[in-house]
């Protein structure tokens, strides 16, 4: 069985290397604990996965069952990275467009031994990848080889009303008849992750605002950056947390010269020419959170305007000493990462993130 990912190549090659890649990691992941101990992992080859079963054949109940299990994992692991992503790079953007598709097929193969690796081949095998190659009209399906079909004494007609009838010829194979069903209609059906809470408040809260002599992109990938804020965040002495990755809900565990808080993401939106980013920063000694907002549009291609404000999300501070202490660091903030950003000798976009933004 081959679960393969349509798009991968485009998506490898268009967009950025490193945030691709990563993607397809996950998504990988999800489709691989999906599988559990039914089937071995053969092989990972780049967009697929090689599944074998020894012994006999499964049924087509069994194996569309095992085929939509994975294809759910699939799909809401993509639709959880699409909600969470604090990204805008193409990659980050673009996983909507990959899709799924699953060959299965039955047969004898041999294993080759090189080290402590063994590779499956065969005849058999070559017939399997050759089906990835095929004319179905659809980027996501489910073909099933007939000669897999044979071993299954209970399986349906060709005729039946979601599985289609179908053949290829490939040279020095010949004719392989198959049935297939798409999954269209399976995809529509897969669950949306949990509501992130996004924050939605919107007060007259005024925004602190200065032109910064870097793209706006770049200047957005700095402060989205949350564990390298130490670099130019006044103050901030070091960031804590689980994992590397900055998202939606994700959790940074900061600590400045006399105060320390928790900064989570809530929401990003892309616009035409800016971006905007809303992080809820709790702090201990209010026992409560308040809201940063930053707005980043462009200017020019070497200028952007950054908006930033604090807002309150619990009892009103604006008139203590906390908050008073806040919005000077506010302050500071922003002047230094105006300094910061205009030292910039490279772009924080690679060639193919800018392309795609642009």
């Amino acid at each position: 069985m081959i679960p393969d990912i349509s798009g991968y190549t485009e998506f490898m090659t268009t967009f950025e290397l490193e945030h691709s890649s990563h993607a397809i990691n996950m998504l990988m992941d999800a489709m691989v604990n999906a599988v559990g101990q039914e089937y071995e992992v053969a092989e990972i080859e780049g967009d697929a996965v090689l599944l074998i079963r020894k012994g006999p054949a499964p049924s087509k109940s069994d194996i569309e069952k095992t085929c939509l299990g994975i294809f759910n994992a699939f799909h809401y692991q993509r639709k959880w990275m699409q909600q969470h992503t604090v990204c805008p790079c193409g990659a980050c953007q673009g996983l909507i467009n990959l899709t799924l598709k699953f060959i299965a097929h039955h047969g004898p193969v041999a294993e080759i031994r090189v080290g402590k690796f063994v590779k499956q081949s065969g005849a058999e095998m070559i017939v399997a990848h050759r089906l990835l190659k095929n004319a179905i009209d659809a980027k996501e399906y489910l073909l099933v080889t007939e000669k897999l079909l044979e071993q299954d004494q209970q399986s349906e007609g060709p005729d039946g009303v979601s599985w289609l009838s179908s053949f290829e010829e490939y040279p020095a194979i010949g004719k392989i008849n198959y049935r297939y069903m798409h999954l269209t209609d399976a995809r529509k059906q897969v669950p949306d992750p949990p509501d992130t809470g996004d924050y939605e408040k919107s007060d007259n809260t005024s925004y602190l605002e200065l032109e910064i002599d870097a793209g706006y992109r770049d200047v957005y990938m700095v402060v989205m950056n949350i564990p390298a804020r130490i670099n130019w965040w006044p103050g901030l002495l070091r960031v804590e947390q689980d994992i590397p990755q900055v998202f939606i809900g994700s959790v940074h565990h900061c600590f400045f010269e006399n105060y320390q808080g928790t900064i989570t993401p809530v929401k990003m939106i892309l616009s035409d020419d800016g971006f905007s980013f809303v992080e809820r920063f709790h702090i201990p000694q209010i026992n409560g959170s308040v809201i940063y907002e930053y707005v980043f549009n462009e200017i020019s291609e070497s200028k952007s305007r950054f908006c930033c404000r604090i807002q309150n999300e619990g009892n009103d501070w604006s008139d203590t000493a906390l908050g008073y202490m806040l919005f000077k660091n506010l302050q500071q903030m922003s002047l230094s990462l105006k300094d910061h950003c205009s030292k910039l000798t490279t772009s924080l976009f690679e060639p193919t993130m800018r392309n795609r933004m642009a």
